[in-house]
């Protein structure tokens, strides 16, 4: 791969020359090109945080003092005067929990009030947008055979902020003979998690469309996630473009977390995939995998596959 690549941390934009990738959503694909691409880049501004943050307020009768607990563990403090306030400097956090609000006036009289939230960084905050939009030619062969192009190629990703519990999504691809198109919702459900659908259609050989859905739940020492796509045929998009692969007809993936004791004896995860190919193959994997830091940036895995429709076993350490 050859590439150049300038950002712009002032518009939060990065430029590419060369080989790039374009980026994807949860129901789209990313593909290689030779050429240009624009897209957002949050990473040059660590200071921001891209999702809808908790926000508490509440109002005081007197002057007070006001600690902030998440999950038990105090992460602020402050000096308020008498009447209504609004913390703004809530931990960055995600996922679900429980922050309690101890307001302390001069006397030593104590306020103290519990709220359940859910905080998913998946969302993107009111007002803000990302866009990803490449163009160029299709690599063939890659990982086999340097600069070989093909067909060019558009694709196009936008999403958008539309309040602080539903960001919006489109994306578009386009080569000779094939335009594929498609709209998109994450939804944050209160305090139950975050549903996502799409829906997209491609014309080209044969016309077709896609349907997902999606679910995701991130407690403490627990979590939940499930995706669903359901394909017609003749429905086709950029990745399949040079190659033999072909999209699956359906596909359900369900993955369930577990670190009921911290980091201590690392985080266990079990999932479950069922693909329905296009000539109506089917396969089905269940994964139990475990995980543990140790040090640095060090880790120890494992992970035991089976596949059920085969009976067959496959491990990797």
């Amino acid at each position: 791969d050859t590439l150049w690549k300038y950002s712009d941390s002032d518009q939060m934009i990065s430029y590419q020359a060369g080989d790039v990738v374009s980026n994807a959503l949860t129901w789209s694909s990313s593909v290689r090109m030779g050429g240009l691409r624009l897209s957002r880049n949050f990473s040059v501004r660590p200071d921001l945080v891209t999702y809808p943050l908790l926000n508490l307020s509440g109002s005081a009768a007197v002057p007070s003092s006001v600690d902030l607990f998440i999950n038990g563990y105090k992460s602020s403090s402050a000096q308020i005067n008498g009447g209504p306030y609004t913390l703004t400097n809530v931990p960055w956090i995600s996922g679900a929990g429980e922050a309690t609000v101890v307001t302390t006036d001069a006397l030593g009289r104590q306020v103290s009030t519990s709220i359940p939230f859910y905080v998913s960084n998946t969302l993107l905050r009111e007002g803000l947008s990302d866009f990803d939009f490449t163009l160029g030619a299709l690599r063939n062969n890659y990982g086999i055979r340097s600069a070989d192009y093909g067909a060019g190629a558009v694709s196009a990703i936008y999403r958008y902020g539309f309040n602080n519990w539903l960001t919006l999504s489109t994306h578009t691809e386009d080569r000779e003979g094939l335009t594929n198109a498609g709209i998109g919702s994450d939804i944050g459900v209160g305090n139950l998690g975050t549903l996502s659908l799409s829906g997209s259609a491609s014309r080209g050989e044969g016309d077709g469309n896609q349907f997902t859905s999606g679910y995701s739940y991130y407690g403490s020492s627990w979590g939940v996630s499930y995706q669903h796509i359901r394909r017609s045929a003749g429905y086709d998009n950029l990745s399949t473009y040079g190659s033999t692969a072909t999209l699956s007809r359906q596909s359900d993936q369900a993955t369930l977390s577990l670190s009921p004791w911290g980091r201590t004896l690392g985080s266990f995860s079990i999932g479950y995939f069922d693909i329905k190919a296009e000539d109506n193959s089917r396969t089905r994997l269940l994964n139990l995998s475990w995980s543990r830091g140790l040090w640095l940036s060090s880790s120890l895995s494992l992970s035991v596959n089976r596949d059920l429709q085969e009976g067959s076993y496959a491990s990797m350490l």
